[in-house]
């Protein structure tokens, strides 16, 4: 039977498609809408999912949706109510759109054509769902940890077979994902944007805040917390804070202003704030669960900064985080609870690659390079356009990577990526002048799963971390070799490869290790700061033409800029 799993307006709208228990389809609407984390109903992306397969909505025998759309109302009506009358402007401005759109979500499906049944997931156990099930692991804690759902912010569960049982949770308004985005905007960023730039500004500062930050929340030793909301708008106002939290930090810096010592210090203490929260959490958990297995899911299991500290803070031995941890994995999170728990489909079918979007064929891809008119040169040998490529990867050359099938998720992982040598300082420079965003990026490594240990301070040999989910330190002596790539905390976000998962990818960087002695590329994700990340030839030549990109390998083509 065909399940089709959808998410949609908050952010990152999705659509998956399952059968029989397998992941059939996963994209994000952004990657055709092109609106970088559409969270408009998704019916492109439920479009190519049908389409992809040749199937109708007649074809389908579920749809599973990721949350209960009239229990979320439910708490934003409470909400009013309690903050009355101070909520009454974002509320008189938010129920038109709930009226019309978000409480009618069955009407919408109703209206693709679907006659079968709905499953309405509840948000957390979505998240649950997808990070459990897609994982190694029989019997595994869960944490579930982001802004809000209906009412939970935090789900503490266990997962065992094919159950999954809530032991714990934490509701709105007390919110570690609230409270990291309250900070993203004071510093000037965009709320489920740029939450990572917090992060990876974080590393240029000194904890001076820690102190203050602590003075908004009465935190308990099992990482429970309530927020003193004396400081916090985000319950009854268009603002996340009110003038409490500016008397204690000072004024918030605006949208493109310079960058102060206090931004950087304040970014600093959030992320010491938050991992401590989040150990506390999850040493809580372990305590519950006693089993050595971790799953994790929720906008705040992005944070890899804090994800490649649980092996030193936590007792867990084994993790797994689904690379899609937000709600775009949601929705395939509600899928398979559909497939294993509603339909009671008997095997669970572990997810090692998230390659399971569109790819694109030899002869479309050479139809547009003669569309726009582009010299270009065929391989006809994988070797000698791995080589190629590794040789230009070599002179300092920026290439774009356009290969298979899209990822899913907020990670390029080789299939849509732009790579560059880690080699040099001044690469880390060249590349965000590529991607036209701020010079304190840093940039993630995709390194060979057989050499990762000589490289990374990973917990075991040939550590496995394929989503690029995880920093870990940059071993003493290696930091020359990667200069491009270590961050100022001296942490890289990395994702190993091997040849099962990736392919011709891995297969790239292991000859740029023949040639090098490097057993790893800079890889980031293929699009400008602007832009979600490309989806098909046409857009990966408009970013060719249009950035300070040298060259581009799709499929078996290559086009160099002279």
């Amino acid at each position: 039977m065909y399940i089709l799993g959808i998410s949609a307006y908050y952010h990152d709208s999705a659509a998956a498609l399952v059968k029989d228990g397998r992941v059939i389809m996963a994209v994000e609407e952004e990657r055709f809408s092109r609106q970088k984390h559409d969270n408009g109903f998704p019916y492109r992306a439920i479009d190519f999912c049908l389409k992809s397969q040749g199937l109708t909505m007649d074809d389908i025998g579920y749809v599973a949706y990721y949350e209960k759309p009239l229990l979320k109302f439910e708490r934003i009506l409470e909400t009013f109510v309690r903050t009355y009358p101070f909520s009454m402007r974002p509320f008189l401005k938010g129920v038109p759109e709930w009226l019309s759109d978000k409480i009618k979500v069955e009407q919408t499906i109703r209206k693709l054509g679907f006659k079968g049944k709905l499953c309405f997931t509840p948000h957390h156990l979505s998240h649950a769902a997808a990070a459990y099930y897609p994982s190694p692991f029989k019997k595994a804690a869960i944490l579930t940890i982001d802004g809000v759902g209906e009412y939970q912010t935090t789900g503490l569960w266990l997962g065992n077979g094919k159950t999954i049982s809530l032991l714990e949770s934490l509701n709105f308004p007390n919110s570690l994902g609230m409270v990291y985005s309250t900070f993203t905007a004071f510093l000037g960023f965009q709320i489920n944007n740029d939450e990572y730039k917090v992060m990876g500004l974080g590393a240029y500062g000194q904890p001076s805040f820690v102190k203050d930050i602590y003075t908004l929340l009465d935190l308990k030793a099992d990482g429970s917390f309530k927020l003193d909301m004396r400081y916090f708008d985000f319950e009854k106002g268009f603002r996340m804070w009110n003038p409490r939290l500016e008397n204690l930090f000072g004024p918030p810096r605006r949208s493109g202003a310079r960058i102060t010592r206090r931004d950087r210090d304040l970014a600093h203490s959030l992320q010491r704030v938050t991992e401590d929260i989040y150990f506390r959490i999850l040493n809580h958990l372990h305590r519950l669960t006693k089993v050595d297995n971790l799953c994790l899911a929720g906008g705040v299991a992005l944070n890899s900064v804090a994800n490649g500290l649980i092996y030193a803070k936590t007792p867990f031995k084994k993790l797994y985080i689904f690379g899609a941890a937000g709600d775009n994995g949601a929705a395939l999170g509600a899928a398979l609870y559909a497939s294993y728990k509603v339909i009671r489909q008997s095997t669970r079918t572990p997810i090692t690659s998230l390659y399971l979007g569109s790819e694109y064929d030899h002869s479309v891809i050479e139809s547009i390079l003669k569309e726009y008119n582009l010299k270009y040169r065929l391989y006809t040998e994988e070797a000698k356009l791995l080589s190629k490529t590794a040789q230009l990867l070599k002179k300092g050359i920026v290439v774009g990577w356009f290969q298979g099938k899209m990822e899913f998720g907020p990670r390029a992982l080789g299939n849509r990526s732009i790579l560059a040598n880690p080699r040099t300082r001044e690469m880390k420079d060249i590349v965000n002048r590529v991607k036209m965003r701020e010079s304190f990026r840093p940039f993630a490594a995709s390194v060979l799963q057989e050499e990762v240990q000589s490289l990374f301070e990973v917990p075991e040999k040939a550590h496995y971390s394929p989503f690029m989910n995880f920093c870990f330190q940059v071993k003493y002596g290696a930091q020359k070799k990667i200069t491009a790539i270590v961050h100022a905390d001296n942490t890289c976000r990395i994702q190993t490869v091997n040849e099962r998962d990736n392919g011709r990818y891995y297969r790239l960087i292991k000859e740029f290790y023949r040639q090098t002695g490097i057993p790893c590329v800079l890889n980031t994700s293929f699009n400008t700061k602007v832009e979600p990340i490309v989806e098909n030839p046409k857009q990966a030549i408009h970013d060719l033409l249009k950035t300070k990109l040298d060259a581009l390998v799709i499929g078996n083509f290559l086009v160099e800029k002279k």
